[in-house]
């Protein structure tokens, strides 16, 4: 049985490794980029934010999936409204968790995520760090949480359902389509780190009526 709900602070005491994983699987470039240092990983930041309850990444902001009571997906749903608060939330963790010396070069870094994310409109509710965990991708869950939040979506009164997905994940841009969203835009991502290429992005959206 498949259980979709918003994440408490419960599950912060649950396998948050896996949690954190699945998050850093719809991103890995983009989060290697930002958040690897010498000797911290942006998996071990994403847990961190996840137990501090604030910011993209906090549980408050996380929807996730359950398999007979196992995480087995995870999504951030958050519109316009929310944006600002949940960008603070995020700066703040940066500095705990980095410190004020290792903090500069993170949020010089993190200043190229606009590049291929932006902040959505008030009646726009975005979808970021989407991930299913391997043992039951391909059964259906993934297009199980899209169809819960898109119909949650034109419950609320949004106008947009959206997401970015990067240019070279043609299966999630499938599934995407499949589901009635549509490319509206392709953005580059012009920020240079050695060893890491981050992929340009599409933006896609669902006209909601």
């Amino acid at each position: 049985m498949i259980e979709i709900r918003l994440a408490t602070k419960n599950d912060t005491k649950k396998n948050i490794t896996k949690v954190a994983d699945m998050m850093y699987s719809a991103g890995p470039e983009i989060y290697d980029f930002i958040y690897k240092t010498d000797d911290t990983t942006p998996v071990e930041f994403i847990e961190y934010e996840f137990k501090s309850g604030i910011g993209f990444c906090g549980y408050k902001n996380v929807t996730l999936a359950l398999k007979d009571d196992t995480i087995v997906g995870t999504g951030c749903f958050y519109d316009g409204h929310a944006y600002k608060k949940l960008l603070f939330g995020t700066l703040y963790n940066m500095f705990k968790f980095y410190g004020l010396f290792k903090i500069w070069k993170v949020l010089e870094r993190s200043g190229h995520a606009g590049q291929v994310m932006e902040e959505p409109l008030k009646k726009e509710l975005y979808l970021s760090n989407f991930g299913v965990s391997p043992e039951v991708r391909g059964t259906g869950l993934g297009s199980k949480m899209l169809e819960n939040k898109i119909e949650f979506s034109r419950n609320s009164g949004y106008l947009i359902f959206s997401l970015d997905v990067a240019d070279t994940n043609p299966r999630a841009e499938a599934l995407y389509t499949r589901h009635g969203l549509a490319v509206v835009k392709t953005k580059t991502f012009k920020g240079k780190r050695e060893g890491i290429a981050v992929p340009d992005s599409k933006k896609m959206e669902l006209v909601l009526t």
